[in-house]
């Protein structure tokens, strides 16, 4: 069963200084940040599995969310317009009241397994914070187009990126077939760990 992601691109509005926020909503339980310390449990697959769910080749399905949001300034010099970033933030949740499971097929190699969609998540969020945070300044004669040259840039970073993020989770789900093969299942927990140590050797 393939996997459901949701990437969100935020575009900003544009302004003289950087004074864009990223929104969020306090005691938003709906949502779980990914966190090493705090590995996902069974308990936060709370919704409810479609009809078609026992014919499934896995009992649960993660739904996760990856969004970033780009903070930038636009400075003008000699005649000149810049525009350049000045903070990124990458995130990657779990919704946990869209995310299901068949209780009864509830193991702990599947959650495991799920856990894993969540890491490599991980590992794609922080590939994108990286390569976002290394774009240079863009400079062009009029505001709008200095903007428009750093945005166009970072779309097309994030959208290569992202497009790659929902590729391997694919290959992952393919490789491991849901968790059944237990050589393909522990050769991809090695890879995970390591790209997220190395996120940008990440494919």
């Amino acid at each position: 069963m393939t996997k459901s992601f949701q990437y969100v691109l935020l575009a900003l509005a544009i302004a003289l200084s950087s004074i864009s926020t990223l929104a969020t909503t306090a005691g938003d339980l709906s949502h779980v940040n990914w966190d090493q310390a705090a590995p996902i449990t069974w308990s936060l697959f709370q919704g409810t599995p479609p009809a078609d769910a026992p014919n499934h080749r896995e009992p649960a399905n993660i739904i996760m969310t990856l969004s970033w949001h780009a903070s930038f300034s636009v400075s003008s010099n000699a005649g000149t317009w810049i525009a350049q970033v000045t903070s990124i933030t990458v995130t990657n949740t779990m919704s946990t009241t869209l995310s299901w499971v068949i209780n009864e097929r509830a193991t702990e190699s599947i959650l495991n397994h799920e856990q894993l969609h969540f890491d490599l998540s991980e590992v794609y969020r922080r590939k994108l914070e990286c390569e976002l945070l290394r774009i240079d300044s863009y400079s062009s004669a009029t505001q709008q187009g200095a903007v428009d040259m750093l945005n166009a840039s970072l779309h097309q970073i994030a959208n290569a990126i992202l497009q790659e993020a929902e590729e391997m989770q694919a290959l992952y789900d393919s490789q491991t077939s849901g968790s059944l093969n237990s050589a393909e299942q522990a050769r991809w927990q090695n890879l995970i760990s390591n790209w997220l140590l190395a996120p940008t050797t990440a494919p």
